[in-house]
């Protein structure tokens, strides 16, 4: 579905088919989860849109997109979001996987955790970044790695929207192999963040929590969407009235 500018994959079994495409050597790309600061950016940047537009797809990770989203096409559109897609595929042993930054030790808890879940960890690999900015990155090295190990599914963690243009950046020096970007999803994972159920309709109330927890970041996070949603929607709104 063509929306905000963009694709959204809403059909969650069709970003499965997506993904699962990874094991074909002809197939490469990245997955972007767009959570509502990262909708109100490609509002404002016009970089972040294009890399959007450029993804091989992108999925709704965010509540209030979805919330949007069925407001303006009368439809009951799902969030799929970047830890539950995480959680689903980092203990199938079918798929080659590689974590991309965060730190070793967290990939470490992540693969003992998977071994508890599922045993075999042969297929899991971690590829550790230096912690630069983006013009920094030694893109052509990094490929290396990940084509060294034959990756078909490539999980990268540097939070949005660095994460967004990493993956932009990389994907011309990759053989194959499907990169996606899920923020925090190893430490949802871990249980050290938790997905409270608490809901109002498809609106996940997560937020709420994080402002007391990481009111600096999430303040700017949240006040930056707030401004940029009414102007979103109504933009939107005058588009699907003309079809």
């Amino acid at each position: 579905m063509r929306i905000f500018g963009f694709e959204m994959e809403f059909d969650h079994d069709e970003l499965r088919r997506k993904i699962e495409s990874s094991s074909n050597r002809n197939t490469k790309g990245y997955i972007c989860v767009v959570d509502g600061p990262s909708l109100a950016r490609s509002y404002k940047n016009a970089a972040f849109l294009n890399l959007l537009q450029q993804s091989y797809a992108n999925t709704c990770d965010g509540g209030s997109v979805a919330f949007l989203a069925n407001r303006l096409t009368k439809q009951n559109l799902k969030a799929f979001t970047g830890p539950e897609i995480f959680a689903e595929y980092v203990v199938n042993p079918k798929y080659r996987q590689v974590l991309l930054g965060n730190t070793e030790s967290k990939y470490k808890m992540v693969k003992e955790k998977v071994a508890q879940q599922v045993g075999n960890v042969d297929y899991l690999y971690y590829v550790p970044l230096p912690f630069v900015s983006i013009d920094e990155f030694n893109f052509e090295e990094i490929a290396r790695k990940i084509d060294s190990i034959d990756a078909d599914i490539i999980w990268v963690s540097l939070g949005a929207p660095k994460q967004e243009f990493f993956m932009q950046r990389l994907l011309p020096h990759l053989n194959h192999g499907v990169m996606l970007g899920v923020g925090a999803a190893f430490s949802y994972y871990l249980d050290e963040l938790k997905d409270y159920k608490f809901r109002l309709g498809e609106i996940r109330m997560n937020w709420i929590l994080r402002l007391f927890t990481e009111p600096k970041k999430q303040f700017n996070r949240v006040g930056s969407m707030m401004l940029c949603y009414p102007r979103i929607y109504y933009k939107e709104k005058r588009k699907w009235k003309e079809l």
